[in-house]
Order: structure tokens, then sequence, then C-alpha cells
């Protein structure tokens, strides 16, 4: 990994020596292409905005074959994007959430076109005729409606061109069956309006031998965009989903015969699992291939801006309904969960702009309602919770930004955010307590019913300079703070988290040189993490008797400390050429806790397996056998924050007689290693690797069609996503694993 990494760093330092003297042989006009994003509210160039930002084009995605959230950790190195079950981890410069019910919140927001969407199953069903994807990096608020402690992803779909009838579509087949296609019309309705129609279809059969790890998505989404003389403009959206399939697996480790794809519901697992402490007679979860899912999306949004003359009008109301259905095995036990959720939100804001002064005020309501029923099974120990759970958010928001000179502009945002949380919630815990004289095995079922109603506030602020020290350089530096308000858990007595609270400290500079050939943009950064929320399986009151509280093992949230997190990240682009297009992406990460504190619920008496130091608590279970330990893990890395990541590409096209033309592409990751869980153990480590995919391009003259054979994960690494230890069997660790080698042909056309 240390060569790599030296060879990506020797990669980079000659990629900016050789810019002073690189020429385009053809005499063609040799420049990088603008980037236009909105991560600020407003349109401008990516090298004109002071934030720390990343952003992704759509035609990326589709070269890449991106069509679900986790792909796109393979295209930005800051963030890493994981599965569990039907739900999506989002972790950005180990800031995230390891969120596995109904009651989880991402640390890192995620937007589709301006609107928050709060469910962790949400993220799917909509990679697909995007215009671009932005990630923002730190705390976000001060111009967003939902505030959010670690960043956010942005997704922006493509809109509605007036006076345009157009189309394109995009067929994809490769290996385990993998079939994807995707069309979009676009039809000019008379001057003022156009509708927009897109639809995806992505389907591949199992990436684990039992056949988990499939994808089997289906998904359109129509707009419709007015636009008459005058400033007044509305798009109005709605998207539907359908996600089924088996859904998500995971192998047990160490691996079996080494064999990384070896499913939970496959024969060699299940002996390996049985065997492994304790044994039957103790009751045994065995995992079967009748796991699937059945969520089912729909989205109503709309998009209202009008020209007031002194200011921009922008009003977003938006309403999603989730209806999810899932059950898996992929953690060494049985999930069962059906959530239906409904989400309600209203954005408005006012933007202005003199020759001086951009500024911007908002506020922002959110509703939502969740009912589940969750069942986790580890056949020794069991909980049950079903829940009513409601949240309401009020905010009010502003940032500005002066021009002190020509050259020297300041910033300034405050935000104020107000949430109630509530839940009535029933719960069981149900622990294996021993035999009948029969030798029947006794789950005792320790009922909890818990009600909350707590309300959090914030106010939260930053403060920027950013300075032109040339035509295309841009010096920046900023001080953010970010809150994400507290999670609520199935308890008695106190049962929510108190909300986690980030400050970062961001320096910048974007610059382009050489005629815009050489992009380098350099952030450095600092960031304060404070009362981090983890969300684990540990010892919540369950009960209260004469003798003191009874305490069961749950999956909860609490406030676990505090860390420090800083590092570097250059972003580069070479245009070496009319032909030659390379880039680089190399991020520098230190995380580490300066405290980490926590309990962990043992169902059968000793420690559990922990890398961290453990004692024992004279808290009494719900069995007699149970254990309750204090957990230290202070001092050791950030969960899913690997030191170094580095990202290379290079692209070349070859010209060709006819008209057409040939693009041939390569890119690469390299990671080092990261822990996957507060667990930090050897089998839940991700090592350090590299993996690269490949492609090659015929594009048609005038691009009317083109044809893709590509290949990703050539080495056909195995790379784990996912980890989480067995409640029940202390030291069995399930994985979850990144796709394979896949490979195909692609065909796109447009019209």
């Amino acid at each position: 990994m240390k060569a790599w990494l030296l060879a990506g760093a020797a990669w980079a330092c000659g990629l900016t020596a050789s810019t002073a003297f690189a020429e385009d042989r053809t005499g063609q006009s040799v420049a990088l292409e603008e980037v236009v994003i909105t991560a600020q509210r407003r349109e401008e160039n990516l090298q004109k905005a002071a934030v720390a930002v990343s952003a992704v084009a759509g035609d990326t995605l589709t070269k890449a074959s991106v069509s679900q959230a986790t792909d796109i950790t393979r295209l930005i190195p800051v963030i890493q994007i994981a599965p569990a079950a039907s739900l999506t981890q989002i972790y950005l410069r180990g800031v995230g959430t390891f969120g596995a019910n109904a009651f989880a919140e991402q640390g890192v927001a995620f937007n589709l076109d301006g609107v928050y969407l709060s469910r962790p199953t949400a993220p799917a069903g909509l990679f697909y005729d995007v215009e671009r994807i932005e990630v923002l990096k730190g705390p976000q608020g001060t111009l967003y409606g939902r505030n959010a402690t670690g960043g956010a992803v942005n997704v922006i779909t493509a809109k509605p061109k007036l006076g345009s009838n157009s189309g394109q579509f995009t067929a994809e087949y490769g290996n385990y069956d993998t079939v994807k296609a995707f069309g979009a019309v676009n039809i000019g309705l008379g001057q003022d309006a156009a509708l927009r129609v897109a639809g995806q279809l992505a389907k591949h059969d199992g990436y684990f031998s039992d056949g988990y790890d499939d994808e089997d998505t289906k998904a359109i989404r129509a707009q419709l965009r007015y636009a008459p003389p005058g400033g007044f403009d509305a798009t109005f959206a709605i998207d539907y989903a359908d996600v089924g399939g088996m859904g998500s697996g995971g192998t047990i480790m160490p691996l079996v015969n080494g064999d990384a794809r070896l499913g939970p519901s496959d024969p060699k697992v299940i002996a390996a699992y049985v065997a492994r402490n304790p044994t039957a007679p103790v009751p045994q979860i065995i995992a079967k291939d009748d796991g699937y899912q059945n969520n089912k999306f729909l989205g109503l949004q709309s998009t209202i801006n009008g020209d007031l003359g002194f200011a921009q009008l922008t009003v977003i109301p938006a309403w999603r309904k989730v209806d999810a259905d899932f059950r898996s095995y992929a953690s060494s036990f049985l999930i069962d969960i059906t959530e239906k959720s409904e989400q309600a939100s209203l954005e408005a804001r006012l933007a202005g702009k003199t020759d001086r002064l951009n500024w911007v005020v908002g506020a922002y309501g959110f509703s939502e309602f969740v009912n589940a029923d969750q069942l986790f099974d580890q056949g020794s120990n069991g909980s049950y919770i079903r829940s009513k759970l409601k949240t309401q958010s009020l905010a009010v928001f502003g940032q500005t930004s002066w021009s002190l000179t020509d050259r020297l502009r300041v910033t300034g945002g405050l935000r104020w955010t107000k949430d109630n949380k509530r839940q009535n919630s029933y719960a069981e815990s149900r622990p294996f307590v021993g035999f009948t004289a029969s030798f029947t095995p006794i789950i005792q079922v320790v009922p909890t019913t818990a009600v909350s109603d707590v309300d959090f506030d914030k106010v939260t602020w930053k403060a920027g300079l950013d300075y032109d020290l040339g035509e295309h350089s841009l010096l920046y530096g900023s001080i953010s703070t970010g809150y994400k308000s507290g999670v609520l858990f199935a308890a008695r007595g106190q049962n929510w988290s108190r909300p986690e609270e980030l400050t970062a400290y961001t320096l910048g500079s974007k610059n382009r040189f050489f005629e815009n050939r050489l992009q380098l943009n350099v952030e450095a950064f600092y960031w304060d993490y404070k009362d981090q929320q983890i969300s684990h399986l540990g010892a919540v009151q369950a009960a209260t008797t004469p003798a003191g509280p009874i305490y069961a093992p749950l999956f909860m949230t609490e406030n676990a400390g505090k860390a420090t997190i800083y590092g570097a990240e250059l972003e580069a682009m070479f245009q070496a050429t009319a032909h030659d297009l390379l880039s680089a992406n190399v991020q520098y990460l230190h995380g580490r806790y300066d405290e980490l504190r926590y309990q962990a619920y043992s169902t059968t008496g000793p420690a559990p397996a922990i890398g961290c130091a453990t004692t024992l608590t004279a808290q009494t279970g719900a069995s007699s056998a149970a254990r309750i330990y204090n957990v230290d893990c202070s001092g050791r890395p950030l969960v899913n924050a690997p030191k170094w990541i580095v990202n290379l590409g290079w692209e070349h096209t070859f010209p060709l007689a006819s008209g057409g033309k040939i693009v041939a592409g390569a890119d690469a990751r390299l990671e080092s290693a990261r822990y996957l869980s507060i667990d930090y153990l050897d089998q839940g480590r991700q090592g350090a690797y590299a993996m690269s995919n490949a492609r090659v391009t015929y594009e048609a003259p005038g691009g009317r069609w083109s044809l893709t054979g590509y290949v990703n994960n050539i080495e056909d690494k195995v790379v784990f996503a996912n980890s989480l230890q067995s409640p029940a069997k202390a030291g069995v660790i399930y994985n979850q694993i990144r796709p394979p080698r896949t490979y195909g042909l692609r065909v796109s056309t447009s019209f």
C-alpha cells in the first residue's frame, strides 16, 4: 500500500512539474471544462465557490455504472457509503451514523433537488438522469433547510429544457446477469413549458453464493417546468421507485476456506456459525434464503422561483412517503422490519445581490411520522420494537457575503433550529434464560413501554473570508458549527441521546493555471467533534423492581465522547493535450477519539469481545447470566476513517478519420486500513487495498450513439463495507462486502 501511495504522490508531483512545458501538438485549444454548482444556493463556478465541495457530473455516473448510493464511494474519496440490510449508512471523514433501525438519523444529510430525505432507506432508486452530485464537507445549515453535522450529499437531477424535443437511452448487460436500462425524453410544450420523463431499470444476480447482494430496482421520474416571461419559473416533480430482490448479504469471519462470497444461508457458513459458542441446545438462529426487500418510495416536490425585483424568492414544498418491508440475515441474525413513514417539508428563501453584497435568508419547516414494526432475533437473544415516532423541526437561517474590496470578501451566517421528537413505543427483550425440566428452552419476555416528548434547540453559525489571489486563484478560510438533534430509543427513563456538535476550521485554495489546463484545489481542515452519537447494542432500562432497575440489550444511540479530526485534501486535474485528461485526488485524514466510552451488554456473562478496555458494572441484566460492562475506547481511530485515500484517473481520446472517436479511460482507488465498527476487532477491519476500473468507448460521428466495454474492480479485490458482531455469540463477526469484479457492455444513443 505504501508503494501505491508513493506512486500516487509522485504522479501528482509529476503532473504539476510537467505543466510548464506540456503542449497540444495538434494546435487545438486545450482547457478544462467549467463546472457550475449550486452548493451556496446560487449558480456559480465551482472554482469561485469559497466552500469545501466536490462535484461529479452525471455522465461520470453513467461511465462508472452507478445505480445506487453505495457506488458513490468509488468516485469521491471523502465519503464512505455502506449498506445495512435495506438501510444506507453514510460517513464523511469519519462522521456518520451506524444506523440500523427506525430511530436512526443521518449525520451526513442526503438531499434530492434541495429536499432533505430523512429515512436511512431513502437514498434508493434515485441515481439516473442526474445532472451532478455535490458533496459538501463539514457542517451545513446557514444555507440549507435541514442542518447537518458532517456534510451533505446533494443529488441534482436533469431538468426540463424549454423549446427542446430530445431524448436519450442507455442499455447495459454484464456478468451476474446484469441488466440496466435508462431512458429520458424531453418534450417542449410551447415556448414557456417543458416536460421531462425519465426511468431506470437495474437488475443483477446476487454476488453471494446464496443469491444475496442482488439488485432489482425500477424507478420513474416526471418533471414539468413552466417559465413564462417575467421572472417566474416553477418545476413540479413526481418520482417513484420500487426496490426489490433478496437484499444485502454478509459472511462470517474469518472467511470459510478463504471464500468471501459465501452468503449467510450457505451451508458452510451456517455450519461455522452453529459451531461457535454458545452451541445447541442453546437456541440458534439459522439463516435462510428467504430474505427479501420490498421497498417503495413516492415523492412529490416543486421548486418555485419568482423575481421580486429586490430579491429572488424560492419556495420548495415537498412530500415523501416510504413503505419499507424487508427481511435480512446479513448480520448473522434475523432482521424483519416493516416501516411506513411520511415526511413533509417547506423551505422558503429570499436571495439578493448588489455590487457588494450577496445574501440569503430562509425559513424551514419539517415534519415526519413513522410507524415501525421491528424484530431482531438471534435465537438465544432477541428484541421486538413497535413504535410510533414523530419529528417536527423549525428553523430560520441566513448567510451574507460582503465584498470589502474587489478581491476580498467576508461571509457570515446564522441559524436557529428547534426540534421536537416524540415516541410511543412498545418493546420486548427476549433473552434465553435456561431450560424446563423437559429441556425446552425458556425465553423470558421483558416488556418495556417507552414514551418521549423532548425538545432540542441550537444556534449555529459560520464566519469566513475569501480573497482572489489572481484571476483564477481563490484563497478562502472559514469556521462553521454543526448540530444534530438527539436521537430516541425504546427504553424507560431517559430514552434519548443529547445532540452532537461539530466545529470545523477550513483553509483552502482553488486554482487554475496555464490557460485553464491545470486545476489544483487544496483544503486543510480541523474538526472538533463533541458528544458524538453512536448506535450500538447497549444496555437500556427495561423495567423497575424493588431491588432496582433491570437492563436489557437494545440497539440504542448514546453520546460517547469527543474526537479530533484533521487533515488535508488535494484535487488535481490536468488537460495535458486535447486528447488526454489526468486527475488525482488525495486525502490525508487523522481522526482519533479523545474520549469514547459506552456500555456493552453480555447475554452470557463473559466480557464482550471488544478491542478496548472493559470493566464489569453492578447493573442487573434481564437474565441471571447477563452482565453489563463499561467500555473505554479512548484513543482509538474513528470508524470508516482511513488515513490515506488516493483516486487516480486518466482518459485518452483517439480521433478517427470517419469523424468518430475512441475514448479509453482508467481509474484507481487506493485506501489505507480502517475499522468498520466500534468493536475494534481485527476481523472487523478493512486492510489497505488498491482497486481499479477501466473502460473503452466507441462514439459514432456526431455523438449519435456509443458503445462501451467496461470492467470494474479489475483485481477482484475483496473490500469489506460494513461489520457487525453477533449479539448472541461474542466474537462472531459478519462482514458485508463491496461488489466483486464486474464487466459488461453498454450502448447509448441520443436523439
